[in-house]
């Protein structure tokens, strides 16, 4: 029971990354490229939460890549 409040939570958690890339208009493969990773591999690591830091982190970087 645990283990799917937790997976809820991810899906919630990481939404402003999400949400972000949507609002600035840019691709996961495009993020992905931008940290060196394939867009499964960023897919898999956005499954799990990211703390406040790596969320604001990643949303500068989604806005760096966005200009």
């Amino acid at each position: 029971m645990k283990s799917g409040l937790r997976k809820g939570g991810n899906a919630i958690a990481n939404e402003i990354v999400f949400s972000e890339l949507r609002f600035r208009n840019v691709s996961p493969a495009r993020l992905a490229k931008a940290l060196g990773l394939t867009e499964k591999v960023l897919m898999q690591v956005l499954r799990f939460e990211l703390d406040e830091r790596e969320q604001l982190r990643m949303v500068q970087l989604i806005n760096s890549i966005a200009r």
